[in-house]
């Protein structure tokens, strides 16, 4: 394993890597979340549909462009369709008001996920070990409720670079997601390790642009081209291969 000497930069999927979801999201959270969205918006001093009807209209919304995204291989951007509709019934928010109002939408989300109480510390000790840090996601939620979410469990400040499929329009494992992680983390493909927990998705993606690839999960892979280069059960288990430690609490 040679080649782990030259690593520089390590990035990271979110779900099923560096969170652990006990279910999907239901529309029992979807539901809740376009009330939070619709409460903010009538403390702004809008006037936004009965609860009912913008709950229909934000879920009937999402569930069309989401449609259309899987049939036509352009990512759903949350943050658009939120967007256009509340320009339909006239209502125009500027960003910050439009993502406090995304972040609202996800935040019954934050219920469902959580960390290992071990990731923080190895994220910490990854980056004093001048590692670059990176997040690559394939997400259709709000961002700006994903990285509520990340702060909630203390991993949003280690990283500086994060590409979400919903903001650029594809999602893993098309290899521009990838390139564009490694454009903004100034590092070659090669230098770099990409973490998740799909080998369909994460490894064959990874490989695809000339990363390495390392799989949180309990079994290799049997097929060759999903095949990562380290397995792991933990975040925290990547220590061992870059021989560092973490920190014993912080």
């Amino acid at each position: 394993m040679e080649w782990i000497k030259n690593i520089q930069a390590v990035v990271f999927d979110i779900g099923g890597t560096l969170l652990d979801f006990e279910r999907k999201e239901s529309y029992a959270e979807l539901k809740a979340g376009a009330e939070l969205a619709r409460i903010y918006l009538v403390s702004l001093g809008h006037s936004p549909p009965p609860a009912n009807v913008y709950r229909r209209r934000v879920i009937a919304r999402l569930a069309r462009a989401y449609v259309w995204s899987r049939l036509t291989g352009a990512e759903l951007d949350p943050m658009y369709e939120l967007d256009r509709l509340h320009r339909s019934v006239g209502i125009q928010l500027d960003d910050s008001k439009a993502n406090e109002a995304g972040r609202l939408l996800y935040s019954p989300n934050k219920a469902l996920a959580h960390t290992h109480p071990q990731t923080a510390a190895a994220l910490r000790a990854l980056r004093s070990a001048g590692f670059k840090i990176g997040l690559i996601s394939n997400t259709v939620a709000p961002p700006s409720g994903i990285e509520d979410h990340l702060a909630q469990e203390g991993l949003l400040e280690f990283f500086s670079v994060r590409v979400y499929s919903c903001s650029v329009r594809v999602p893993k494992p098309n290899p521009k997601i990838f390139k564009t992680a490694l454009k903004e983390l100034d590092v070659e493909p090669d230098r770099a390790l990409y973490v998740g927990d799909k080998p369909h998705i994460d490894v064959v993606g990874a490989h695809r642009v000339g990363m390495y690839a390392a799989l949180r999960g309990t079994k290799m892979p049997t097929k060759g081209k999903h095949r990562p280069e380290i397995l792991i059960s933990q975040i925290h288990d990547l220590l061992d291969y870059f021989e560092i430690q973490a920190p014993s609490s912080q």
